[in-house]
């Protein structure tokens, strides 16, 4: 019996696809929650060739808070069941009870993202399609708003099934341009409505940029980006923007006349445009490094280009009907970026932590708490939180450790900062950004 602890960072309970690989896996070996409960995992491919292992499960966490899995030897009738596999898979599609997602064999492109649950196509072409731009600009795009004119696309070399088990089913398509790769392996869960996408990218282009494009099947759209503590709307004009985590496209489905909408969710890309309805996610550029306009780049010069060889980064395909601020995409986007914690621990026969525990719960969705940490003056502890869909909201703050409740009102993407002391006799104070108190 080895006991797996995973954290979960965010103050709301999370459902989330834990990785974790170690020498000491076994195939013969079962995952137990800590009242015993069989928990169905499956083998993926280890990040080493040789010695290692590698599972991955669907955790229930709690919010701000732990909780401890056992991996036990189990029998062959409890290894058979746990691999049952929950979803449809093919190597060029993969359903759910929600979804239906189809791939192009032959260019790796999805032809279709359908909703079954509210009858509608998701995407009005072919998407996640990498197109390769023409990158004249210098290292910092100076004077240029949009990269409109293509070069041409990556090209599937395989599109094939490589997972499916009671966790997930994942699709791998390796594409190629010139003498780059670029692979990504689109995951989809029995359990969970999105679609999970890892990406491998080895670039050896110059003077040329990398976009993946979703074309969103709406009408009278709305735009919406993510920016540092709330959102912004802007227009579908095609220019390049700066982004964070997120980028919504919600309107009306051209298929049923319904609110809907598509979350486009990422962990470290800082740019886009959307082209009327066409979400364009921002990979990479290849301008010669640290080139400044108005100098030349010469013919035959030795220049060194950014972006060159392999990176790796991961996005999120999330559709929803109605709105984004209904659907939560704040949220999602918060879990794709600060992912659960799983480590190895080892026993405690003295102990007296719990199996699972949490530390802070926030009783409003739109009310998200991003710092928890030391006073700077060292006198208690400071914690912010923000509204995150732009409507006013009345949340309630626990943190049940401390014995604390904080009941605030906050307005429309407000920024509230609170001092909580010490000493258990003084009230938390709420205070600014720089922790100073009214004298």
């Amino acid at each position: 019996v080895r006991p797996l602890v995973v954290f979960n960072p965010l103050t709301w309970p999370v459902r989330a696809n834990i990785e974790i690989e170690s020498s000491r896996l076994k195939s013969e070996m079962s995952l137990a929650d800590e009242s015993g409960n069989v928990v169905p995992h499956q083998a993926a491919q280890s990040t080493t060739t040789a010695g290692r292992d590698r599972l991955c499960f669907t955790a229930d966490l709690p919010a701000l808070g732990y909780r401890t899995y056992r991996l036990l030897i189990s029998s062959e009738k409890e290894r058979k069941d746990e691999l049952q596999a929950r979803l449809q898979a093919s190597d060029n599609v993969l359903e759910s009870d929600r979804f239906r997602l189809e791939f192009d064999s032959l260019t790796g492109y999805i032809t279709s993202l359908r909703d079954n649950q509210e009858e509608v196509e998701v995407f009005s072409g072919p998407a996640a399609l990498p197109v390769v731009l023409d990158d004249p600009a210098d290292t910092w795009g100076h004077n240029v708003y949009k990269w409109d004119k293509v070069e041409g696309f990556f090209q599937a070399e395989s599109v094939r099934l490589v997972e499916h088990g009671p966790v997930r089913s994942v699709i791998r398509v390796t594409s190629r341009y010139g003498s780059s790769r670029l692979v990504q392996d689109f995951a989809m869960y029995p359990d969970r409505e999105q679609i999970d996408v890892s990406v491998m990218v080895d670039w050896h282009e110059q003077l040329k940029m990398l976009k993946l494009r979703f074309p969103v099947n709406v009408k009278f759209m709305k735009i919406t980006h993510e920016i540092p503590y709330g959102h912004t709307e802007r227009f579908a004009n095609g220019e390049e923007e700066p982004g964070q985590s997120w980028v919504d496209v919600s309107g009306v489905s051209r298929d049923r006349e319904i609110p809907y909408g598509f979350s486009l969710l990422n962990d470290g890309k800082y740019s886009l445009d959307v082209n009327v309805r066409d979400i364009g996610l921002t990979v990479l550029r290849s301008p010669a490094y640290a080139h400044h306009i108005p100098a030349v780049l010469e013919p035959d010069g030795h220049y060194s280009y950014i972006d060159q060889g392999i990176q790796r980064f991961r996005y999120t395909l999330f559709p929803h009907a109605g709105s984004w601020e209904t659907a939560g995409t704040a949220r999602r986007a918060a879990e794709l970026n600060q992912p659960p914690t799983a480590l190895f621990a080892t026993f405690h026969p003295d102990g007296t932590l719990p199996q699972s525990d949490s530390f802070i719960t926030v009783d409003s969705e739109s009310v998200m708490v991003t710092v928890l940490k030391q006073a700077e003056d060292g006198d208690g502890l400071v914690l912010r939180a923000f509204e995150t869909s732009g409507a006013v909201a009345r949340a309630s703050i626990q943190l049940p450790k401390l014995g604390r409740v904080i009941e605030a009102d906050f307005g429309a993407n407000e920024i509230k900062t609170f001092l909580i002391p010490h000493d258990a006799s003084k009230e938390v104070i709420e205070t600014n950004l720089l922790e100073w108190l009214d004298e």
